[in-house]
């Protein structure tokens, strides 16, 4: 029986790198203690890492043009946007999780990641937005809210001590496109 347990072991440990392997155990143990709804929405709008100032701005929508999702749309999608105030790179930080708040329902974006510029195309990794002036990304496959309500979206930024940011940008009218 102890066959099977060693067998995934060495599958994992095959498939993912060291440091993939390291944020993989970690992302698994955080997701067992996730924000409560209301740390959600007190999350602020600004958070100083490093000295530096950082925002975020998000654009919820839906797509409702033909031929692509049929008459009921497509599920909620929102671009993600973490800028530094004075417009200068970024500080060391990494960007994680996500969670669009509508009324007492919650989407939560367990594991967002994506390519950076001259990443190998084939490679995905965890969004790192260290020395970026502007650190972007769109989550999909969301529930089918809206359009034409408001939503609260939270990132979670990781700095390089491992400690975690809450970033929120309140109020968000999720839009349409046909």
């Amino acid at each position: 029986m102890k066959v099977i347990p060693t067998l995934a072991i060495v599958l994992i440990s095959a498939a993912f790198s060291p440091g993939e392997l390291s944020l993989l155990i970690c992302q698994t143990k955080e997701n067992l203690s996730v924000a409560s709804p209301k740390d959600l929405r007190n999350a602020p709008t600004e958070v100083v890492i490093d000295n530096r100032a950082l925002s975020l701005s998000a654009f919820p929508w839906r797509d409702f043009m033909p031929g692509g999702w049929g008459q009921d749309g497509s599920p909620l999608m929102v671009a993600l946007k973490v800028s530094s105030v004075d417009r200068k790179s970024l500080p060391n930080v990494r960007l994680d999780r996500a969670w669009v708040l509508f009324g007492e329902q919650t989407w939560e974006i367990f594991d967002l990641r994506g390519r950076t510029a001259g990443q190998n195309a084939d490679k995905e990794s965890w969004i790192d937005c260290s020395n970026v002036p502007v650190c972007e990304t769109t989550a999909r496959d969301g529930p089918k809210w809206g359009p034409g309500v408001f939503v609260d979206i939270v990132v979670r930024l990781t700095d390089s001590k491992g400690n975690h940011h809450l970033l929120r940008a309140p109020n968000q009218n999720v839009m349409r496109s046909d």
